[in-house]
């Protein structure tokens, strides 16, 4: 614990901590993490039921803006985040999703102290469904105000030097790995397994066609999908029209370590991803993994031909293709297997708070 630790009190500002998607269970990490180091962390939470999914310190509070506020509305927001600010005296303030600037500029310009931290986590050209160009806007307000800009890969900062005028300072820091060891695959089943949103982003639709090409072939085999999302209906659709009886929609699982254990191969169909952290979690339980090179993350992630392969953004015949080989090939699996669990030591949680103290140490 360092005397800068012991001073530092640090605010992670999230949409919803009561969702259960990679981006609160990441934050949970980081915060419990900073917070066994001695920091003084809480995190505000714009909407939710006051309910986290992934655990918190007890150490940690969790303030409720949506749940407590005394007025409703963009104001009500405003002036709750005003008087906790004013209580509270953060010394920084991380926003976990970049469109939350529309509010952390306010606390920036009231409290002209404190560090503000924008914390993306998806890449510069990701098209989002809502508000797509409200964060275009947010994001050039952040390249000119904050102090630092955080993203998720490499080639994500490349693309964000290229298209803004960053005044802010902007740093790679990875997401961690949620486990703390590395379980080497004893027995598997005849399983491909994927999970994520359904949505068009995650490329499931391209994931039915490639398997459309294998089903008949590989009897034995079949595959899984892991989550919710607005596309279920007409992704089961596609399944059926396709004549697939083996590959099946589970829902959201509470123990998706259940799934990794039991598969053989792990699929990332993935059309955009900000860094795909069900990809190091597969390679955490010793799965290859097939994955599309899509923007960004993968490549960073996966050597092809070593602890996986990749391949060109929707091509689902190289796809199938990639997937028979590793079908095919129980050596092959359990090399490329081994190698995955070696790459992701790098992404250990106690090296990434390594950097996110350092940063902390402005």
């Amino acid at each position: 614990m360092t005397a800068e630790a012991e001073r530092s009190r640090v605010m992670f500002f999230i949409g919803n901590m009561s969702h259960s998607g990679g981006t609160e269970r990441v934050l949970s990490v980081i915060a419990n993490g900073l917070s066994d180091r001695g920091f003084a962390v809480s995190v505000i939470s714009l909407w939710g039921d006051g309910q986290t999914v992934f655990p918190l310190n007890d150490r940690i509070p969790v303030y409720w803006v949506e749940k407590e506020r005394k007025q409703s509305g963009i104001l009500g927001n405003l002036r709750y985040l005003a008087a906790l600010f004013d209580r509270e005296k953060p010394d920084f303030l991380v926003d976990v999703d970049i469109i939350l600037a529309c509010y952390s500029i306010f606390m920036k310009w009231r409290r002209q102290e404190l560090y503000w931290i924008s914390w993306e986590h998806f890449h510069y050209y990701y098209h989002f469904e809502r508000n797509n160009f409200l964060r275009k806007i947010v994001r050039r307000v952040v390249a000119r105000y904050s102090d630092q800009l955080i993203v998720m890969t490499d080639e994500d900062k490349g693309y964000h030097e290229k298209n803004l005028k960053l005044r802010c300072g902007i740093r790679r820091i990875y997401n961690p790995v949620p486990y703390e060891d590395i379980f080497e695959k004893k027995e598997e089943k005849p399983l491909i397994f994927a999970a994520g949103r359904l949505t068009e982003a995650k490329g499931f639709d391209l994931l039915i066609d490639s398997w459309k090409r294998l089903e008949r072939k590989y009897p034995g085999w079949s595959v899984m999908i892991a989550g919710e999302g607005m596309d279920r209906r007409k992704l089961e659709r596609k399944a059926k029209e396709a004549g697939l009886r083996r590959l099946q929609f589970v829902g959201n699982v509470k123990d998706i370590e259940k799934y990794y254990r039991e598969a053989a191969i792990f699929v990332l169909s993935s059309r955009n991803e900000g860094f795909a952290m069900v990809l190091l979690e597969a390679m955490c339980f010793s799965l290859p993994s097939v994955s599309y090179s899509c923007k960004t993350g993968p490549k960073e992630v996966i050597s092809d031909g070593e602890n996986g392969f990749l391949v060109k953004p929707g091509d689902t015949e190289d796809f199938a293709e990639k997937m028979e080989l590793l079908m095919n090939d129980e050596a092959l699996r359990k090399r490329m297997g081994t190698q995955a669990a070696k790459t992701v030591m790098r992404f250990h949680k106690e090296s990434i708070l390594d950097q996110w103290e350092t940063l902390l140490g402005v």
